[in-house]
């Protein structure tokens, strides 16, 4: 017979790298003293049956974010030039699960639809700079990203928070290990 505490070391040990991993990570924001930190949770919207994998989902909001959230920031396209590079926020993004929420859409006074969003979603935290903030303030609260940029984006929720957010915005990362993380070199002081 199998030693139970032997059988459950390998569980232990992923769950205490996994928290290692999150506490090094908001360390790593916590370099940047001059950014203000803000907390995106995304749903996306469902395609018929299709359940969606964590690949689908870091496509969407990669199209996101590179595409539609970056030029909106900067008011251009060129946000990835070597002078703009350094106002890019930091972007970190941990996909996350949920049973599905509806949504109910009124048409008419006799006709409501329901829709439910995809069950994978994006916990999304942002570093952004100064430079940023006035357009960041814009986007704080429920939906305001929703028809504004991506078709595929469903809800939206935008708030301030602390570094130490990323540990509920990654609490899901021991089952989805691999997150996003934007620009893709990194300056650490």
């Amino acid at each position: 017979m199998l030693n139970p505490v032997l059988t459950d070391t390998p569980h232990v040990s992923s769950r205490f790298y996994t928290r290692l991993k999150q506490n090094a990570l908001v360390e790593m924001l916590e370099q940047y003293e001059d950014r203000i930190f803000f907390h995106l949770v995304l749903t996306y919207k469902p395609f018929q049956d299709k359940s969606y994998t964590e690949q689908s989902v870091n496509k969407f909001f990669t199209k996101f974010y590179l595409r539609y959230f970056l030029p909106y920031l900067f008011g251009h396209k060129n946000y990835h030039r070597n002078s703009a590079r350094e106002f890019q926020p930091i972007c970190l993004a941990f996909v996350d699960e949920h049973e599905p929420i509806p949504t109910r859409t009124q048409i008419t006074t006799d006709l409501t639809i329901t829709e439910y969003s995809a069950r994978l979603h994006h916990h999304v935290i942002l570093a952004v700079h100064q430079n940023h903030l006035l357009r960041m303030n814009e986007l704080i609260g429920t939906n305001t990203l929703v028809g504004k940029f991506s078709y595929k984006v469903m809800t939206s929720f935008m708030r301030p928070c602390s570094a130490d957010t990323l540990k509920y915005a990654s609490k899901m990362m021991m089952k989805y290990p691999d997150f996003l993380s934007f620009p893709d070199r990194l300056n650490t002081k």
